[in-house]
């Protein structure tokens, strides 16, 4: 309470101590009769004191009261209005004096509040950064340009086992290894000179014992206070990380030569070396059996034989360990490894010497079984390379692996040729040979040991025939890997057997041609008798009838006409006969010109149209269809003989068509009909000579079975070809090709260009 009381006493007097000195001011103005002028610097004086010390209420309450006191004296001496003025100026002046410095200690106090907060946070921050600093897990440090520690945490201290008090000041530089000490030197220069912002590498650290201890450093410029720069110094102890990155060199040392070495006795020093070289043993050495191992004294490699798992002895002076090599989970030998001082082992030393053990047993049983391989390998080797038979390995896609010598002998080829071509063919020739056989191809999985017998040509030209018996050869999991093939020589058996087949067929066919030829013979004699008995009963019957006279005119004429029809007929009989042979021997030649085939269409029909009234003729001619290259007379032999047929094939009232048009580089000529037609059975035999349809209406049609043989042959003749298209009861259409002239080819193509 006596403490409120004196608070409250001194804010009452400090308040009213502004107005008691204006009071006091006033008064000596009244005594003096002073002008207000003489007394405004006091009364600005007090106004100045009380605005920067005071709020703005109080500091506007003095400055009226102030300014009362100026303009107070003036109007109680009845002073004239320039005085009055005047006070009331200063009445002013005050005021502004008073609201001007109030707005600035305000800004002032808040300016310095603003300035005392931030210093607050920057205390906070700094006592943070040191406390993160402290506790960080990984080494940090702040140091000069020139390396010197200026603030180290507790565990970059521990790091380099010295105290902080003890780093503060010693150089980055002092603590490194004499080996590392050249790299340290050359990353602070660059660091100092800006060629670089920051570093970072492993060197070794040296302890005050002499101790040397891996770190990972990283160090970086900042900016310090003032334009002053300083270095960021992290370490972090790296003894675990190398110790881990020895593991697994180590273990990929081992592995590599696992993976590299042919067997166990050229790679058992090296493996040795991986061990003591990586892990920082001082021997090592390898027993490869117990009782070796117990005959030299050596109980650490007996005791890791029969436990078999990793047994270790660590003393004063020595240390060892005696791993077991193990295959299948049995112990076939112990890697005995020693060091000269005290060494314990990690539990992942333990593990990799372990899974390392484990690995060089699975190693000496793959070189063992290697072995075995490679002496049944060599075995059969053998017998691949001195098999008086030929032997061939396949790929599954086919391709030849290797061939033995007896195959090259017999084939006359290198490996070379018989790989890329000799192969190839006879492959192609197995599939052709089996597919003919009924069995299954080449490459479609061949497992019962089935042979073919195929022709092949030697490198010399000579054609042998060989037998190939063919077997699959499966994968471990029962797939075929490749297929074996043994290949034998038949070629005089085959021959042997050939000659006899071929004398056989020979046989065979001429019997079947005697018996044709008996057949064509028979039908030769029985048509052409028929056909010159036929014109010659005619022929004697109208001379007889001549001869023994009595008859008109007309009637001889006509009987005449009739003799003259039957010789004409046996005439034409001759000459197809003789044109037939002259054709088949090649002694007729055509007389090639230049033809318009439509001219010959219509003198077809012309002529026919005036021996015939019981059919009716129509054409369908293209009128731009080009010359053609031909014979004349044979083309219009071959016209004349197809619309002779049609007519004659054709029932009264039929229609007969001619038709001509374009096909590529020929003209196509067709004549068509509405007569009987062919039965299936006889069009594959319509060319042939003497051949004659013998069924239905058509046996009653005279006729040689020549002309179609003929036109057949001056068609092929010209290059050309001819075809018929027919069915029974609705007639029968003739086709047949001839090469345009090279003048119509030519135009026609630029034509249609």
């Amino acid at each position: 309470m006596g403490q409120g009381s004196a608070f409250g006493t001194r804010i009452l007097v400090r308040r009213a101590t502004p107005f008691a000195a204006i009071a006091a001011i006033f008064a000596v103005q009244a005594l003096a009769d002073a002008q207000p002028v003489l007394a405004f610097p006091l009364y600005l004086t007090v106004v100045l004191l009380v605005s920067m010390q005071q709020d703005t209420v109080e500091s506007l309450a003095v400055a009226t009261a102030a300014a009362v006191a100026v303009l107070l004296a003036p109007l109680a001496a009845g002073a004239g209005p320039a005085d009055v003025a005047t006070a009331i100026l200063l009445g002013a002046v005050l005021f502004g004096v008073a609201l001007g410095l109030g707005a600035l200690s305000r800004r002032s106090r808040a300016t310095a509040s603003e300035a005392h907060r931030r210093l607050e946070e920057l205390a906070e921050a700094e006592q943070k950064l040191r406390t993160t600093l402290d506790s960080a897990g990984v080494g940090l440090a702040l140091a000069d340009l020139d390396g010197r520690f200026l603030q180290v945490n507790p565990a970059l201290a521990a790091i380099l086992g010295r105290d902080r008090d003890g780093l503060t000041g010693t150089s980055l530089v002092d603590v490194t290894a004499e080996v590392d000490r050249p790299a340290m030197v050359d990353a602070m220069r660059m660091i100092r000179h800006g060629d670089v912002a920051r570093w970072e590498g492993q060197v070794m650290q040296l302890r005050p014992d002499g101790a040397e201890v891996p770190a990972a450093l990283f160090i970086a410029m900042l900016p310090g206070a003032a334009g002053e720069k300083m270095l960021l110094v992290q370490a972090s102890d790296a003894t675990a990380n190398r110790r881990a990155d020895a593991l697994r060199e180590c273990a990929a040392a081992v592995r590599q030569v696992i993976a590299s070495s042919p067997g166990l006795e050229p790679a058992m020093p090296e493996l040795l070396a991986a061990f003591r070289e990586n892990l920082g043993w001082h021997e090592a050495h390898y027993w490869s059996s117990r009782t070796e191992a117990l005959t030299a004294g050596d109980e650490l490699a007996a005791r890791a034989w029969q436990a078999g798992v990793l047994a270790a002895e660590v003393g004063a002076g020595r240390s060892a360990v005696g791993v077991p090599v193990i295959d299948t989970g049995d112990v076939v030998g112990v890697i005995e490894l020693s060091s000269r001082t005290s060494k314990r082992l990690s539990d992942d030393e333990v593990s990799m010497l372990s899974r390392a053990g484990v690995e060089i047993g699975q190693f000496i049983r793959r070189t063992e079984t290697a072995q075995a391989l490679r002496r049944s390998e060599a075995d059969h080797r053998a017998i691949f390379e001195r098999s008086p038979i030929g032997i061939a390995r396949i790929g599954g896609d086919g391709e030849l692996l290797e061939a033995n010598p007896s195959l090259l002998l017999m084939l006359e080829h290198d490996v070379d040729t018989m790989r890329s071509s000799a192969w190839p063919d006879m492959m192609r020739a197995y599939d052709q040979a089996a597919s003919r056989a009924g069995k299954p191809t080449f490459l479609a999985g061949i497992t019962d040991g089935s042979c073919v017998q195929v022709r092949a040509a030697t490198g010399a030209g000579r054609w042998l025939w060989l037998q190939l018996t063919a077997t699959s050869i499966p994968d471990s999991t029962g797939r075929p890997e490749h297929v074996l093939l043994m290949i034998e020589d038949v070629t005089a058996v085959r021959e042997t057997s050939d000659k006899l087949a071929e004398a056989l067929e020979a046989q065979r066919a001429a019997i079947a041609n005697l018996e044709k030829l008996d057949t064509t013979k028979s039908e030769f004699l029985s048509i052409v008798s028929h056909e010159f008995r036929t014109a010659l009963t005619g022929i004697q019957g109208f001379s007889e009838l001549i001869r023994d006279g009595g008859l008109e005119p007309d009637e001889l004429r006509a009987y005449g006409g009739y003799i003259f029809n039957d010789a004409d007929r046996v005439n034409r009989l001759i000459g197809d006969m003789l044109d037939l042979d002259r054709m088949e021997s090649g002694r007729m030649t055509m007389r090639a010109t230049d033809v318009d085939i439509n001219d010959i269409l219509m003198e077809a029909i012309a002529r026919a149209s005036t021996s015939t009234v019981t059919v009716e003729f129509k054409s369908d001619l293209d009128a731009r269809l080009p010359i053609v290259s031909g014979d004349r007379d044979r083309l219009i032999q071959v016209v004349s003989n197809l619309v002779n047929n049609a007519v004659k094939y054709s029932p009264e009232g039929g229609m007969v068509t001619l038709t001509s048009r374009v096909e590529g580089k020929y003209a196509l000529i067709s004549v068509t009909d509405t007569g009987i037609g062919i039965p299936a059975e006889e069009i594959g035999h319509v060319f042939e000579r003497f051949r004659r349809v013998r069924s239905g209406a058509a046996q009653s049609i005279p006729g040689t079975g020549l002309g179609l043989t003929i036109v057949k042959q001056i068609v092929e003749m010209h290059g050309g070809k001819i075809w018929v298209e027919s069915a029974v009861g609705h007639g029968s259409s003739f086709h047949f090709t001839i090469p345009l002239a090279p003048e119509g080819a030519a135009a026609l193509q630029l034509r249609h260009g």
